[in-house]
Order: C-alpha cells, then structure tokens, then sequence
C-alpha cells in the first residue's frame, strides 16, 4: 500500500507554548535561587545546632565547614570545620560521637538540597579543598552563608525610574546604558544596552580576548538569522575561564532582552559604575537632581 501524504496536522500546537516554556522556565530557576538561599542558610544554622546543642544564643566558634559532593552532584557535611582562627576541628571532638554523628545525618538532609539545581547560589560561598576519596570537596564560609539574604533585595523603583547614563567597567571603553539607580550592588550599577551597543560590546570584548587571552575576558557574540522571514538576533556571553571546570554548565549564558528590547550584559558581576557628564566615576550612582 504506498503511503499517502497527510490531509492534515495530526494535532495542534498551542501559539503561546514558546512564552508559557520560557515563563516555567524563569520560575523554576527562581524557585532553585529560593531554595539554595535557604538551604545555604540552614546549613550554616545546622552548624550551629550541632555545636551549641540545639541553643541559638549560646556561644560557639566555627566560621567554615567541609562538604563533600556526592555523585549525584549533592552535598554532605564530612564532620570537619574550621574555627575563626582557622583550627581545623572535628564535630566528634567537639561535643562527642553520638551527637555528632546525629547532627551530620540531620544537617545532610539539609544539604542534599545544595546540588547542581542550587549551585549558582552556593557554590560562590565555597572554596575548594583537596579532593576526599576522589570526591570533590568544598569550605563553605558560614560567615557569608548566615548573612545571606533569604530572598533577593527588590528594588522598589518602578521600571520608570530607569535613566540614561554612561557606563564603564574597565576604565577605558564607555557605553550608553539604562539603569534603575535603585538596583545596585556596592555602588555598582546594573546597566541595560540596546542591540547597537551590544553589538559595540561584542566587537569590543572579541578584540581584547585576542589580545589578552580568552581566559581573562568573558566575551560577547550577537549572532543573526532568519526564521519563517523574521529576523532574529541571540546575544551569547561566553564565559572561558569557566570551560573545562565544574563551572563548565554555566560557561555559556543566552540572554534574553526585556520589554523594551535592552540586554543586561554582565549585570552586576561585572562590576560596571557610572560616569558623570565629565566621564568622572560615580560610585554609588547618584542621578542629577530634576
């Protein structure tokens, strides 16, 4: 029987499936940053449980604990912490074998949570030990990790309190930008570009990773195409040094343009500042009074 050609779809696809994939997406990823935050800061009161005997007010003295990554890419308290003097210790040398041995199991259940979902919040309060049984190994600093917000700061300003401003992050190459003068971090703005600038960022930061190596400069590529007769334009940051390691899964990050077509290339962690009309830093960002 020779095959026919469908009369036709088979089914339907729903016309808002791209935007309700990205939007579970966003949520989900929002719903790991909650999670590590809280998990991160619960680790940190485990430590302190175990130590004090389960009493919040009483004095103790631990400033970074080990955790060890299991294969599933969890992590469990070994028992070893470091002291504000940095003395390494044991959990069992501290207040004995059987209640340190329950401390670990509970704090693990706790910790299980600290994973590749949640590693974007935790793994920047680690530094890496030596590896344990082949495992990697990590110091949380408890320190950072009792101080982190359990919820990100909000910025009150409406998206009508973005200004324009000029930006830099080098002290060399200048950018206009947009930025909500409410969401800085240690006097460092976080500034959104229009695609024209983007494109300038691109051709900038390909130029000095030729020249400086691509380990030392995250670099940024605007790549244009086509489809069904609608241009498209995908912004990529790349960033290198990241390749190779565990970091190797966020080396390469899409991002995605707001409402009105801007890009937040680097956001915070780049540190960008603002200038004033004499091209001086300002930091923090104070905008000129209307």
């Amino acid at each position: 029987m020779a095959n026919q050609p469908p009369t036709r779809p088979a089914y339907e696809i729903p016309s808002n499936v791209s935007a309700e994939a990205h939007a579970a997406l966003d949520a989900a990823h929002a719903a790991h940053k909650r999670l590590g935050r809280a998990m991160v800061v619960t680790a940190a009161a485990a430590v302190c449980d175990i130590l004090t005997g389960h009493e919040p007010h009483a004095p103790f003295d631990a400033a970074g604990v080990e955790l060890i990554e299991c294969a599933d890419g969890s992590l469990f308290p070994s028992g070893r912490y470091w002291t504000t003097a940095d003395i390494e210790r044991t959990f069992t040398e501290a207040v004995g074998e059987t209640e340190a041995e329950d401390g670990i199991h509970d704090m693990s259940e706790w910790t299980a949570y600290l994973n590749d979902d949640t590693r974007d919040v935790w793994r920047p309060l680690c530094s890496q030990l030596d590896d344990r049984e082949g495992r990697p190994a990590y110091r949380l600093d408890l320190l950072r990790a009792a101080a982190l917000p359990l919820t990100p700061p909000v910025s009150a300003s409406p998206p009508s309190a973005m200004v324009d401003v000029m930006v830099c992050a080098n002290d060399r190459d200048r950018y206009p930008a947009m930025v909500d003068p409410a969401d800085q971090r240690a006097g460092y703005v976080k500034p959104w570009f229009d695609l024209d600038t983007v494109r300038r960022l691109a051709a900038d930061t390909q130029r000095e990773a030729k020249r400086s190596g691509h380990g030392s400069v995250d670099t940024v590529h605007v790549l244009d195409g086509v489809v069904d007769g609608k241009p498209h334009s995908v912004v990529l940051v790349v960033s290198w040094m990241y390749l190779g390691n565990e970091w190797n899964e966020t080396a390469t990050q899409v991002l995605r343009p707001n409402a009105v077509g801007r890009y937040a290339v680097g956001g915070h962690d780049w540190c960008w500042y603002a200038l004033d009309d004499d091209l001086h830093p300002l930091i923090p960002f104070q905008p000129a009074a209307v």
